[in-house]
């Protein structure tokens, strides 16, 4: 696999030579161990390599290495403090580089993989002290290479990773599934009086239970008005009878993640005003999922979101005046304030083009392969002017993972209980 995204990654260069970078590793503080080490995603993406302090150069057209590793050596007392190392053997037997070097001979070896080079491919501003390392060594060697110019990887990797293969579909399956099992058993559990770090701990509990390493991001666990922060974080607040709690967490799997939210009534009954909401966010999510298939756009299924949504907000007073124009004034910006979707996959907001960021020219049409998300959500936070206040401290949002396939589409997410009928039926049976 890693080697087959090699080649396609080659082939696109139309030459030259990429130089990525393994994510640096960071201290918590002092002189404590570091963070939990994960690797950087593009360097996974090609090489497959975990271990931090590594180089890959990619050369298609030098006569004999094209897939060059450049890595820390084997050391029997770092080892027994940190674990086993690759090292330049297992470079190549384990990982398939055709050469791989100690990293301290980067600048010697370097220079000779550049040689003739017209375009170097380089992502700058992730490490500024190896930054600083590559251009004294171009200038140090500029009568050997003298790019005509620098190219960042991002633009194919983007184009490469949108587009699934059947093994990354499988990998994103099953952190959909491990994230689904776990929003059930948190509805088993959910009462009021409850902390949120209490529900944030049963979904990485049954993470780790089904062999997920880490969560995909930083969970969100906002019960009652903080349910309205679309990114809130702390989850420390204890939970109260009559409430929602929004919940935004999923799991990695194999690097790749899963991304859901759910909301759910505290004490697993809806209030008459937390239902209707619920039921006019489930409808722009269930009507959107279902337009999915080869040739629409993401701007399709956002521009149907809004209008739902807005006459939705209309019907029921919180906002007043002609659906059309209230659109045109992003009239319905405060009560649902972002794009309904996102491109998945290692990076849970994955690569991948974006016309409404100037990153294309248009829309780039869903082809069967790719993986993203649909969001739609309703924020009303205490105080909103002229909403009726059984509305206030609502935040509601309900979001799927889909994947595009030739006939249609696959909720890869649809096992985590968001209609009223599972709902229900869980509540009922705990």
């Amino acid at each position: 696999m890693f080697e087959a995204r090699r080649k396609a990654f080659m082939d696109r260069m139309g030459g030259g030579v990429a130089i990525l970078r393994s994510c640096p590793q960071f201290r918590r503080s002092g002189d404590s161990l570091e963070f939990t080490y994960r690797q950087d995603n593009n360097f996974y993406y090609l090489t497959g390599f975990e271990e931090p302090e590594a180089i890959c150069v990619l050369a298609p057209e030098h006569p004999e290495h094209h897939f060059i590793l450049f890595v820390a050596p084997r050391d029997p007392f770092a080892e027994s403090w940190t674990g086993r190392r690759a090292g330049p053997e297992g470079a190549m037997s384990q990982y398939g580089a055709d050469i791989a070097y100690p990293l301290e001979q980067f600048a010697e070896k370097l220079p000779e993989y550049l040689k003739g080079c017209q375009t170097l491919y380089y992502s700058s501003g992730k490490a500024q002290s190896f930054d600083d390392q590559l251009l004294e060594l171009l200038a140090r060697h500029r009568r050997v290479f003298i790019p005509r110019q620098i190219a960042d990887p991002l633009f194919i990797l983007s184009e490469m990773r949108v587009r699934k293969s059947p093994e990354e579909i499988e990998l994103i399956r099953e952190a959909s599934r491990i994230s689904a099992k776990a929003y059930s058993e948190v509805l088993k559990a959910l009462k009021p009086g409850m902390y949120e770090y209490e529900v944030q701990a049963i979904l990485s509990y049954v993470y780790q239970q089904h062999g997920s390493p880490r969560n995909g991001y930083a969970p969100i666990v906002g019960s009652g008005a903080n349910a309205t922060i679309m990114h809130y974080d702390k989850n420390n607040r204890q939970m109260q009878d009559g409430e929602l709690v929004l919940i935004d967490s999923a799991c990695e799997y194999q690097y790749y993640s899963s991304d859901i939210t759910r909301t759910y009534p505290i004490n697993g009954r809806f209030t008459p005003a937390q239902r209707t909401l619920y039921g006019l966010v489930l409808k722009a999510l269930e009507t959107a999922t279902a337009m999915v298939k080869p040739g629409i756009t993401l701007t399709d299924i956002h521009d149907h979101t809004v209008e739902v949504l807005t006459t939705g907000m209309v019907e029921h007073g919180i906002l007043k005046g002609d659906v059309k124009q209230l659109i045109a004034d992003k009239a319905y910006q405060p009560f649902y304030g972002y794009f309904t979707s996102h491109w998945m996959g290692l990076d849970v907001h994955d690569l991948g083009p974006y016309k409404r960021l100037g990153q294309w020219d248009e829309d780039p049409k869903l082809e069967p392969g790719m993986v993203f998300t649909i969001e739609p959500g309703i924020y009303i936070p205490e105080g909103t002017k002229d909403v009726n206040p059984e509305f206030w401290n609502i935040g509601i949002r309900i979001e799927d993972d889909i994947l595009v396939t030739e006939q249609g589409y696959e909720n890869l997410t649809s096992d985590a209980p968001k209609t009223f009928a599972e709902i229900e039926a869980i509540i009922a049976n705990k």
